[in-house]
């Protein structure tokens, strides 16, 4: 019996949030901040889970980037019926994030 309450304790706890998590659309876009993943709606982070447009990736392998309050990431990804990978950088930008990969770099805002 003392089991199950520890399970049933542990189930009501929140996920472990990430250093990253919030909802954001990209710099000077008015975009709505309520559909994740949907064309014009918000850009989600949370935890281990990066949810763009039509798309989302799983984020793995983090590495700290040394002074740049930055973490590096495999990120395995679906979207529009297609698997792919590639590297993922998010870094800290307050009051938001920054967004790089292979030549792309993109300032996102938090949603309001």
């Amino acid at each position: 019996m003392r089991g199950l309450a520890v399970i049933l304790t542990l189930m009501a706890l929140p996920a472990l949030a990430g250093p990253y998590d919030g909802l954001y659309q990209p710099q000077g876009a008015n975009w709505n901040c309520r559909d994740i993943g949907q064309d014009g709606g918000a850009i989600s982070v949370q935890g281990d889970t990066f949810e763009g447009v039509e798309s989302r990736c799983k984020l793995q392998n983090p590495t700290a980037v040394r002074g740049m309050n930055a973490t590096l990431y495999d990120a395995e990804c679906n979207g529009e019926g297609m698997s792919y990978g590639y590297r993922m950088m998010l870094m800290s930008s307050p009051p938001g994030l920054t967004v790089i990969s292979e030549g792309y770099a993109a300032y996102l805002e938090p949603c309001e």
